[in-house]
């Protein structure tokens, strides 16, 4: 949770800082995130979604998947972000 309220806090005041002269970093930047089933990542992914909206980038549904085709998907660059890891459960996909 502190990770996410951190991610956010930065999110917003990054965005207020380039909202200052019009100019959104995410302007015409289509994005999509990925994530496994389990209903309670589903929080983490809309706050970024909607931090990375306010930065204007176009976000895309979220892509329901397991966590091997999900790393293996950023990876790949069909989808921008996974934004739960499970550390260190985790630590072999993501290398």
């Amino acid at each position: 949770m502190k990770k996410v309220i951190t991610l956010t806090s930065l999110a917003a005041l990054f965005s207020g800082a380039v909202l200052a002269d019009g100019h959104l970093p995410g302007e015409g930047v289509k994005v999509t995130a990925v994530q496994s089933t389990i209903a309670e990542e589903t929080f983490q992914t809309v706050v970024v979604n909607k931090a990375l909206e306010k930065l204007g980038y176009d976000v895309q549904p979220i892509k329901e998947v397991d966590y091997s085709a999900a790393y293996t998907s950023v990876a790949n660059g069909d989808a921008q972000y996974l934004a739960v890891n499970w550390y260190p459960l985790h630590n072999t996909m993501y290398k």
